[in-house]
């Protein structure tokens, strides 16, 4: 039977809001969602936690050697410039391109996501950090989509066009910062 750890758990709450590509996406993806909100508002939100979870799977089982931050901080600045342009949802393909960059959110966070593996830790503190990552995540998403709802219509909704270009700098200046690490 597995043991409840409340530190594990904790650290895998806060993982998403102490890395700046998790938080990034996070905001960017919940904002659009919110903007975006209509009868598929669940749906997109069921998509992204389903990706979420195979992401965390695959990360488990078979890991992937990818750059994940580089690919999360393309996909906040994707998601971001989705926001500022506020496409009509009535429109063919950003009915099929929102719930897509839903689930391509969610399983690269889900893939980029993973505890500290100490020697000699038992399973416990790892799936304890993997609920607390996998609640972090949704609850950070959800709270940012539904607050972005409340906002959209609100001054003909700038006020998200505005975050959204918050976002987009934020992703370039992070992707700049990797860039010059790299060199």
């Amino acid at each position: 039977m597995l043991e409840f750890s409340l530190t594990w758990f904790l650290e895998g709450f806060l993982h998403p809001l102490e890395t700046p590509s998790h938080l990034i996406l996070l905001v960017a993806l919940g904002v659009l969602l919110g903007q975006h909100a209509s009868a598929h508002f669940i749906r997109n939100i069921l998509l992204f936690c389903v990706a979420v979870i195979t992401g965390f799977t695959i990360n488990n089982y078979f890991p992937l050697r990818w750059n994940n931050e580089l690919i999360l901080l393309f996909l906040a600045l994707f998601v971001s410039l989705l926001t500022i342009l506020r496409l009509n949802y009535r429109l063919l393909w950003v009915q099929f391109m929102i719930p897509l960059l839903s689930i391509a959110c969610g399983f690269m966070l889900g893939l980029d996501s993973s505890p500290i593996v100490i020697p000699g830790l038992g399973a416990d503190t790892f799936y304890n950090w993997l609920l607390g990552a996998t609640i972090g995540i949704y609850s950070a998403v959800i709270l940012i989509a539904v607050i972005s709802l409340l906002l959209r219509d609100l001054f003909q909704g700038i006020i998200l066009r505005v975050l959204g270009s918050w976002i987009s700098t934020s992703s370039l200046f992070v992707l700049t910062l990797l860039m010059v690490k790299g060199n």
